[in-house]
């Protein structure tokens, strides 16, 4: 008898003791939106970037990149082209363009009519004809859009001594995104989908910013952009550090009319990361019914642990990897580019991209999170249903493991998984009916994602009154 119980324990602890999943799609938690890149100003270019941007375009999105982050920087208004002076060997890039390229010249002394002139996009437009435009086609090309995220950024702290900043008047700020929404509109045609009001608030690179500020800014952009047609889709605060992220919304939000033009309660992981606060801004999120969006962490330890931390506890509708493309240096590059041969440059994914890979891929925008509890918690399962019905589920394995998955519909599904030593591991295909428990297992810890590619139920949930947040 005592044998009995001995290797009864000893399968539990290696994981080969039957784990069971279950799913509830009647309660609900986040809908999805995008998984982000930020989009390389063209410097991050690597320079072999005109040889190999197919490939990297093509991997970004088979990897499942959805949205892309489009930076904004403060100069652009301003009498000088600065970054075109940086391309005709004008400037050097260091110091000069770091030292110019948030400081502004107003175009004019009327913030209700803008002056061309004093604007320039050179930059922008650069990231946007050689990164945004090849990932929007290809997206456009399966039948999916992609998410544009313009980012602010004012990082005033770099500005050459006895030059100017003046977009702390909100009036002028305001004017400024105005300008870059009409730039973009009028050159291509479409506009950023949200917009990060200022980039790191709480950066000691940022002292012009401060919550009341951002409030006030707010306010003036969303009426601004409202009465020329578009639609504010505001990001805040996008703090340095997660615990200061709910501290300025709260204050933010004191502001009267500012609810009325946030969407996205934004964080970043450099300090401060906890689920405490990791919690408060979930809780926040809930309460006034925002999104929630971890927009920047560029550290090596930013792994797919992150990533199921940040969608489970911090309810996240969209995340942030880091840049598109890398040098392999790069800590938080989707795509590595070794270009040590320049004659023959390897493309390939960033080994965290990989094991990332398992969630962004089958999970599009608009899934709806359920709930998925398990019988085992170092099988940590996450469940959406995609806009077509279709079923998702992604379970963090700690070790080795069978398990059964309860509570899916009939239907036809496909299973893959990546550890440290395998990736990309396709099995085959099981079909069950309604009422049967889907069976699988992973040989080793990692990430296993289940995911339907047929089913009886082609009506996903609402996201509903009875969306809770996990204690």
């Amino acid at each position: 008898m005592k044998i009995r119980f001995f290797l009864i324990f000893l399968l539990s602890c290696t994981g080969f003791a039957q784990v069971t999943i279950t799913l509830d799609p009647a309660t609900t938690y986040q809908t999805m939106i995008g998984w982000e890149a930020h989009g390389n100003s063209p410097r991050d270019f690597p320079p072999t970037y005109q040889q190999v941007s197919d490939q990297i375009f093509d991997l970004l999105v088979e990897v499942g990149v959805n949205r892309v982050q489009l930076i904004f920087r403060a100069g652009i208004e301003n009498t000088q082209d600065f970054w075109q002076m940086v391309e005709d060997s004008l400037i050097p890039y260091n110091p000069d363009f770091r030292e110019l390229r948030y400081t502004t010249v107003n175009d004019n002394n009327d913030p209700n009519v803008i002056n061309w002139n004093g604007f320039h996009f050179t930059e922008t437009k650069r990231t946007l004809d050689n990164v945004v435009v090849p990932i929007k086609q290809r997206l456009e090309a399966i039948g999916e859009s992609l998410w544009i995220s313009g980012v602010y950024v004012a990082f005033t702290a770099q500005n050459r001594s006895g030059t100017q900043y003046h977009h702390t008047d909100p009036d002028e700020y305001a004017e400024f995104v105005l300008a870059c929404y009409q730039w973009m509109d009028n050159t291509y045609g479409f506009v950023p989908d949200s917009w990060e009001i200022i980039l790191e608030p709480d950066n000691n690179g940022t002292p012009h910013w401060n919550k009341n500020m951002m409030g006030a800014a707010i306010v003036a952009a969303g009426d601004k952009l409202q009465q020329h047609g578009y639609t504010p889709n505001f990001v805040i605060p996008s703090t340095l550090s997660m615990g200061e992220a709910w501290k300025f919304f709260d204050t933010i939000i004191q502001t009267p009319g500012v609810l009325n033009y946030i969407k996205d309660i934004s964080y970043h992981r450099y300090s401060g990361a906890n689920l405490t606060n990791l919690q408060n801004i979930a809780n926040r999120a809930v309460q006034y019914g925002l999104n929630t969006f971890m927009s920047e962490w560029w550290h090596q330890n930013n792994d797919y642990q992150t990533l199921h931390e940040d969608l489970k506890i911090g309810l996240n509708s969209s995340w942030q990897k880091g840049i598109a493309a890398g040098q392999p240096s790069s800590k938080q590059a989707f795509v590595i580019v070794d270009d040590s041969n320049p004659n023959n440059p390897i493309v390939s994914l960033h080994p965290k991209t990989k094991m990332m890979r398992q969630y962004f891929k089958e999970v599009r925008r608009g899934a709806v999170r359920i709930d998925a509890t398990t019988t085992n918690g170092a099988f940590d399962p996450l469940a959406f249903i995609n806009t077509n019905g279709t079923y998702v589920v992604i379970i963090k394995a700690d070790n080795n493991g069978t398990f059964d998955i309860a509570g899916l519909p009939a239907g036809q599904y496909g299973i893959f998984y990546t550890t440290n030593s395998q990736y990309d591991v396709h099995l085959n295909d099981v079909t069950i009916n309604t009422g049967e428990t889907l069976t699988t297992s992973i040989p080793a810890a990692g990430v296993i994602t289940v995911y339907g590619t047929t089913s009886t139920d082609t009506t996903p949930p609402q996201t509903p009154a009875n969306l809770k947040v996990l204690k």
